[in-house]
């Protein structure tokens, strides 16, 4: 067990994310390493939002996008050009649900593998984590997950109810994120476990409006 004295504290440097402009505003400069999460509702923005971060994080690092809800369908593709994701070129590359490995006790062993050889990817993006459940997926093999990825980012996506992620692996790793971010009529509200005060982030303007004007007017 590691003792920490107030100059510890104070003087321990940590490296961050240097997120800028509206990234900034809305989720900090979070650490390039540990666990987030994305949730809402179906038709929330998830998937948008989820593509939109993963484009932004390419700046920083290269990203591994696991499309086990969707794979690589019609309506992925559409997200895909959507988002413009082809300016990426290889920072980004998708897997799909076939990477999910039968194999009893080592459910992301293919995922593991690609993130962990030489010079593989720091940050992987699950969507989602609803397929799962039918995997036996549980907090303790989520934790066996994230112990071998540990100097990785992983970031996972989740369907919600009522304003929850709607398992409790997701609920587990909501309470446990550095950065949770809830997806609601076109927006994402985010807060951290420092507590910082961030603004909301717009993922269509569009469907936001539309959104808003719907619920004033009820």
């Amino acid at each position: 067990m590691a003792v920490f004295t107030n100059s510890n504290i104070l003087n321990t440097k940590h490296k961050t994310l240097p997120f800028t402009g509206k990234w900034l505003d809305s989720f900090g400069t979070p650490a390039p390493t540990g666990a987030w999460i994305i949730y809402g509702a179906s038709g929330s923005g998830k998937t948008s939002f989820a593509l939109q971060l993963a484009k932004y994080l390419t700046k920083f690092d290269k990203v591994l996008y696991w499309s086990i809800e969707q794979g690589n369908s019609k309506t992925f593709q559409l997200a895909w050009k959507r988002e413009k994701m082809s300016e990426c070129g290889t920072n980004i590359m998708v897997a799909d649900e076939g990477e999910l490995s039968a194999v009893e006790n080592d459910m992301f062993g293919s995922i593991i593998k690609r993130m962990s050889q030489k010079h593989g990817r720091n940050i992987l993006i699950i969507d989602s984590l609803t397929p799962l459940k039918a995997q036996s997926f549980t907090i303790a093999k989520y934790e066996a997950f994230r112990k071998r990825l540990k100097n990785k980012l992983i970031i996972w996506l989740s369907h919600e109810k009522w304003e929850l992620p709607d398992t409790k692996v997701g609920d587990y790793i909501m309470k446990m994120a550095d950065l949770k971010m809830r997806c609601e009529g076109y927006k994402v509200f985010a807060n951290t476990r420092a507590g910082e005060s961030l603004s909301e982030y717009v993922i269509w303007e569009k469907g936001a409006k539309g959104y808003l004007h719907k619920n004033q007017s009820l």
